[in-house]
């Protein structure tokens, strides 16, 4: 059976680029506030045309045409690089995007100075292309989350095995010193083929990843309270499992006044007030502490490996004193008054559910007290 010819390696690579922009435009649509979204659909936007470019026009100057195609496949490669560091949340994606534009620039201009060079060209595009394709598999794969070990993993394999191969043709232009031809816009089979099965590769994994990546992302917002950033109630309860046979420490704490201070200076303000205890209070609770916010003005501490009740009463002073300390909000300054009740296990209870219910009666008792003095 005999290989297909460069023709049809070529229409099947430009309608692998109009299936990869479609995939990436309905993905955009449906999941564009997944971040990195963008950046790809626009990286396909440019394979599309970089595939369909060669046999669909006729440029005066032939090797310009192939310096602009060159240019189209870096810059797209560019933007999958982009796209995967913010789909990771590797830096800021906003202070990368002038960058990223400079660098198209430099890569069109570049491409355009080595035109009348093809093999100043091939090699550079080549040397280009290993490193943006390279960065981009250790992008996705560098500590690549459980549950997304199969697209990613799948995708950087994909992105190393046509970066080797582009490295591996460059290489070996730069040793032979090959004279490719001033117009010359032939690009070995192999390498068309091997283009190709990136291309429907990537494509059919990518919605996997972004999929996958928006779950975990909405699971750890259930997990996470948005204004404080504490463990909610629901992951509180869960990942605060305690056992019968060890010691722990539940410190239970209500923030008083935040409804006097929401009529008067407006919910806002409340808002920031909460946000402020809570980064007061994970700071006082240490490394190893479960910090979690319960209901409105409500938060809770997990002491582990708490050896009596005189630890936990210490610990619960220590706190006390540290969140004592008045808070700058704006052009407020607060001192936080809140009641705080503690509990141990396994004495008041062998469940985070009793223990949540013996701290909330001592949490009674402290008010009671106040009133009563």
């Amino acid at each position: 059976m005999e290989a297909p010819d460069i023709g049809t390696l070529r229409l099947c690579l430009g309608f692998a680029g109009l299936l990869s922009l479609l995939v990436m435009a309905a993905l955009w649509q449906a999941r564009g506030r997944v971040p990195g979204t963008g950046s790809w659909l626009v990286a396909a936007i440019m394979s599309a045309l970089a595939y369909l470019l060669p046999p669909a026009v006729q440029w005066p100057r032939p090797d310009l045409g192939i310096a602009i195609n060159c240019s189209l496949t870096l810059s797209a490669m560019l933007f999958m690089l982009e796209g995967s560091l913010a789909l990771r949340g590797f830096g800021d994606a906003a202070r990368r995007r002038l960058p990223v534009v400079s660098l198209c620039l430099a890569i069109l201009a570049l491409m355009l100075i080595s035109a009348g060079r093809p093999w100043l060209r091939v090699t550079l595009h080549d040397g280009l292309a290993f490193l943006l394709l390279t960065a981009t598999a250790l992008t996705l794969a560098w500590r690549a989350p459980r549950w997304s070990w199969l697209p990613a993993g799948g995708m950087a394999m994909l992105f190393v095995a046509l970066g080797l191969l582009l490295l591996w043709r460059g290489l070996g232009l730069l040793a032979t010193g090959m004279d490719l031809g001033g117009a010359d816009t032939r690009m070995p089979p192999w390498l068309l083929a091997a283009t190709l099965a990136w291309a429907l590769g990537w494509t059919s994994l990518f919605p996997a990843l972004v999929a996958a990546t928006e779950g975990e992302s909405l699971r750890q917002q259930a997990e996470r309270d948005t204004l404080t950033g504490l463990a909610s109630r629901t992951a509180f309860l869960r990942l605060a499992g305690v056992g019968a046979d060890r010691q722990h420490g539940l410190l239970l704490l209500a923030l008083e006044g935040l409804r006097t201070l929401n009529s008067s200076l407006g919910h806002g303000t409340g808002d920031r007030m909460l946000a402020a205890f809570a980064v007061r209070l994970r700071e006082a609770a240490g490394p190893g502490t479960l910090a979690g916010r319960l209901t409105g003005a409500q938060f809770a501490l997990l002491l582990p490996g708490l050896s009596d009740r005189a630890d936990l009463l210490a610990a619960a002073d220590r706190l006390r004193t540290a969140l004592s300390v008045p808070l700058v909000i704006g052009d407020l300054v607060q001192i936080p008054e809140f009641t705080l009740g503690a509990a141990l296990a396994p004495e008041d209870g062998k469940s985070v559910e009793r223990l949540l219910e013996a701290a909330e009666r001592a949490m009674f008792r402290v008010r009671a007290a106040q009133r009563t003095g």
